[in-house]
Order: structure tokens, then C-alpha cells, then sequence
């Protein structure tokens, strides 16, 4: 079931050379921290409002995912994935209609799935 595109927030994001750095939940807005390897100094942040559901799991943890779809790697987006549909089940279809979306952003040590709906700023900052 999983159809994942390819997500593209910001134009040439070096998705093998980020780290998971932070992750922040204040009231259904996240903010996810990436790191750029080898910089002190550049952090790429991904901002959620609307937030319905997230997890963030080890890699290596997510084999069958990974084997599965192979192009799962960098940042994905999809609107038909496992767990948009667990996740309607669990909430017994209230949210069938607020066309959700399951982010997925792949670094180099952890997935991170996000589902939630625009809009979704990325940006680079100062760290």
C-alpha cells in the first residue's frame, strides 16, 4: 500500500549528510531538528502545525520498511502509507476527511513519520 513520492521542500537537501539533532512538540506544532554533518553552524528545521500523530525510529529498526521501499530514503510524502491507515483506525475515522498527509524524513540515523496536514515550513538556521 505505501506509495511514497519524493518531497522536496527545499531544492538540494544533502539528505545523506543530516543527523537528527532535536525534536520539539509545543501543543500540535513540532519542530524537527536536523544537523549537517561536519557544520557547527547549519541547521536545517522542519516546522508541523496541525500535528495528528509522529514516531522517530532507529534505522535500523525499520528494515522490512526500508526493504519494502526502497525509495523511502531522503524526504518522502504520501497520502496512502500503513500508517496514515493505522492511524485511521485507531481515531475510528474522525479525521478521514481532513486530508492528512504522512511525511517521512529519512536521515542518516533515524526515520522520523509525521502525519498532519499543510502547511509545513523548512528552513535553514543559524545554529
Amino acid at each position: 500500500m505505501n506509495e511514497y513520492n519524493l518531497w522536496e521542500p527545499i531544492i538540494d537537501i544533502p539528505y545523506n549528510d543530516l543527523y537528527f539533532f532535536g525534536i520539539r512538540d509545543d501543543l500540535g506544532k513540532l519542530i524537527i531538528s536536523l544537523k549537517l554533518l561536519g557544520s557547527n553552524e547549519k541547521l536545517l528545521e522542519i516546522k508541523f502545525s496541525g500535528v495528528q500523530a509522529y514516531r522517530v525510529v532507529q534505522e535500523g529498526a525499520r528494515l522490512k520498511s526500508l526493504g519494502e521501499s526502497p525509495s523511502l530514503r531522503g524526504f518522502r510524502v504520501s497520502t496512502n502509507s500503513d500508517f496514515i491507515e493505522w492511524f485511521k483506525e485507531e481515531s475510528l475515522g474522525q479525521f478521514d476527511d481532513w486530508g492528512l498527509t504522512h511525511y517521512v524524513i529519512c536521515n542518516t540515523d533515524n526515520i522520523i513519520d509525521v502525519i498532519g496536514g499543510p502547511p509545513v515550513m523548512v528552513e535553514w538556521v543559524s545554529s
